[in-house]
C-alpha cells in the first residue's frame, strides 16, 4: 500500500513539475512572439541534429510520461522500486526546478529553447550563471536522474535520460561553438572560471 501511495503521489509531482517548468517559459515567449523581433543574418542557428535532440525532449520529458499518467498502454513496461527511493527522487527533482527556476529568473527575456543568438543578446554571467555555465542543463540531468524513480516505468522512466544525453552529446558543444563565435575572448574568460554543470574549483590566490 505504501509504495503504491508513493507510486501514485510521484507521478502527480512529476506532472506537476512539468507543469511548472512550461509556466515558467511562457513570458519569454509570449514576448517574442509579440515582438517578432528581427535577427541578424545566421543569428539563428538550428541544424538536424537539434531538430533529433528537439525530437528526443518532446517524446522523453512530455509525450510517453503524459502517455504512461493518462493511460495504461505503458504498462507492461512498469517496474517496482522502494518508497524511500521514490521520495528521495522528488526531492531531486524539486532541486532540479529550483535550478531551472534561477536560471530562468537570470536569463529573463534572453532564454531560448533552442540554440541561437537573438539581436540583442548578451553574455550573462550574473546569478546561477557567476559559478555554471548550463545551469538549465544541470537541472536537466538531475531531472533525467530522478524520472525513472517518478515514473517508474522503462519507456516512460528512461525517455528522459536519452534525452538529456542528446543534449549533452550534441546540443552542449554546438551552444558553445555558438557562444565562443559571438562572444570570443569574453567568452573563453568566462570558461576559465566556471563550470559546465557544476561550479568549478576556486583556485586560492596566492599572496606576494
Amino acid at each position: 500500500m505504501e509504495r503504491r501511495v508513493a507510486r501514485a503521489a510521484a507521478v502527480i509531482i512529476y506532472i506537476a513539475g512539468l507543469a511548472f517548468a512550461e509556466a515558467l517559459r511562457v513570458p519569454c515567449r509570449i514576448d517574442r512572439f509579440r515582438s517578432r523581433r528581427l535577427r541578424r543574418p545566421g543569428a539563428r542557428r538550428r541544424c538536424p541534429l537539434e531538430y533529433a535532440v528537439m525530437t528526443a525532449v518532446i517524446l522523453g520529458i512530455w509525450a510517453l510520461p503524459l502517455t504512461y499518467a493518462l493511460t495504461t498502454w505503458l504498462r507492461p513496461f512498469d517496474y517496482w522500486l522502494p518508497s524511500w527511493i521514490t521520495w528521495v527522487a522528488a526531492g531531486v527533482f524539486m532541486l532540479s526546478l529550483l535550478i531551472r527556476l534561477s536560471a530562468q529568473r537570470t536569463l529573463g527575456r534572453q532564454w531560448s529553447a533552442t540554440v541561437e543568438t537573438p539581436e540583442a543578446h548578451k553574455l550573462v554571467t550574473t546569478g546561477i550563471y557567476s559559478r555554471i555555465r548550463h545551469p538549465i542543463y544541470a537541472s536537466l540531468v538531475l531531472w533525467a536522474a530522478a524520472q525513472p524513480a517518478l515514473l517508474q516505468n522503462l519507456v516512460a522512466g528512461w525517455g528522459g535520460a536519452v534525452a538529456v544525453a542528446l543534449i549533452w552529446l550534441l546540443r552542449v558543444p554546438n551552444e558553445e561553438r555558438v557562444m565562443l563565435e559571438e562572444f570570443g575572448s569574453e567568452y573563453r574568460v568566462y570558461m576559465a572560471r566556471t563550470g559546465r554543470l557544476i561550479p568549478r574549483r576556486r583556485q586560492p590566490s596566492s599572496l606576494t
